[in-house]
């Protein structure tokens, strides 16, 4: 929001998703929150020092610890082997339109919020996207909103 935090992304995300976990949301205070995950090696941050917070589910949140603007999840990863971060997209608003197409699907769509639901074919997870066999492709029904 401020601009103090700043960053340089190098190589292309490893996948965007829509996540509907309860962190999440609690955590942008959005019902729905789309990553764009990148390996930590590919990420230099420079200007003002994040701040952060270390969740209780083991990963670390940062904000900019000036206006407090939530930028990445972080973590490290069995699957992609090492430590990843995944930017919030408000930061990253200059890759919306490169990456609006490559979107992956819906991560924990169990947590989300019953009255919202989007009408694409996207796989949705009971966890984190590619773990298991989605649970549908698409909305629940016809109409939203949705039970």
């Amino acid at each position: 929001m401020c601009g103090s935090v700043r960053f340089e992304t190098t190589g292309e995300t490893f996948g965007m998703n829509y996540y509907h976990c309860n962190s999440c949301r609690k955590y942008t205070g959005g019902p729905v929150v789309t990553l764009a995950g990148f390996m930590a090696d590919q990420v230099k941050f420079s200007g003002y020092t994040l701040k952060i917070y270390a969740s209780p589910e083991g990963v670390g949140r940062a904000f900019c610890g000036n206006c407090g603007t939530p930028l990445t999840w972080e973590g490290v990863s069995s699957t992609r082997g090492g430590h990843i971060l995944k930017f919030t997209l408000a930061p990253l608003m200059t890759l919306i339109l490169l990456y609006l197409m490559v979107t992956l699907g819906y991560s924990f769509y169990s947590e989300r919020i019953f009255w919202l639901d989007v009408a694409d074919d996207l796989p949705r997870f009971s966890e984190f996207n590619g773990d298991g066999t989605p649970l549908r492709h698409g909305p629940v029904s016809e109409g939203l909103p949705s039970k």
